[in-house]
């Protein structure tokens, strides 16, 4: 049942075309990204987290608004399972991420782009790394589709926001300690990037798993809520 629900989501993505903008800002960070050579290790796949993490809130607000609401209606009266609908949606996205993903680590340590050699630590420390933040931006996404927010210009918004504010909230909180309770709130992306960037060895591996596992908390709290209020908001 799975299968088919990917291989459905999968065939209304492709004949979309909306797949082309997300696509050309992922070759351009690419292309930017890996311009010049030698680069730091864990630096550059900090970076590339975060890039992963951005690249993902675009896939999920183009891919939700590709099937219309009666579409939507039949599929889940079919499956009989909402849950599950809702679900493959999110984990059809992730999989899309998570091939970007493999592809934006591996390249630049097959041809050589690093100062130094990776160890298998950094390799499943960055892999590991623009995985989570990958499903993170795919979970924060999926809140803002047309069902749950009306206006589009407002929901486009307030996701943008929430991205910068997210991406920046470690310099907000070291200029202005006092609003950092505030900022806890917000998608831990600046704190799983911050420890990514700062790894160095297995000695700092506790530290590193403590904000992946923070990222999916975060994530799996964030898929409830829209699989719940998915089914509140009725067509």
């Amino acid at each position: 049942m799975i299968k088919r629900l990917l291989f459905y989501n999968f065939r209304f993505y492709s004949r979309s075309h909306k797949f082309i903008v997300p696509l050309m800002i992922y070759l351009a960070m690419f292309a930017i990204l890996y311009s010049t050579k030698p680069l730091e290790v864990m630096n550059t796949y900090g970076t590339t987290a975060m890039f992963i993490f951005i690249i993902a809130v675009v896939i999920t607000y183009s891919f939700m608004e590709i099937e219309d609401p009666v579409q939507q209606q039949l599929s889940i009266l079919s499956l009989r399972n909402d849950n599950k609908y809702y679900f493959c949606k999110v984990l059809f996205i992730w999989i899309i991420i998570s091939l970007m993903s493999v592809i934006i680590v591996l390249y630049p340590m097959i041809f050589g782009f690093f100062n130094r050699s990776v160890t298998l630590s950094d390799f499943f420390a960055a892999l590991l790394g623009n995985i989570v933040l990958g499903l993170l931006g795919v979970c924060v996404s999926v809140l803002f589709n047309s069902r749950l927010f009306q206006s589009r210009r407002f929901a486009t918004i307030a996701l943008i926001t929430v991205i910068l504010f997210s991406v920046i909230q470690k310099a907000i909180i070291i200029k202005y300690p006092s609003v950092r309770w505030g900022l806890y709130i917000l998608p831990p992306v600046s704190f799983v990037v911050d420890k990514m960037s700062n790894f160095e060895d297995v000695a700092g591996i506790s530290v590193l798993f403590l904000a992946f596992a923070s990222s999916l908390v975060y994530s799996s709290i964030l898929l409830a809520l829209y699989i719940k209020l998915m089914k509140v908001k009725m067509f």
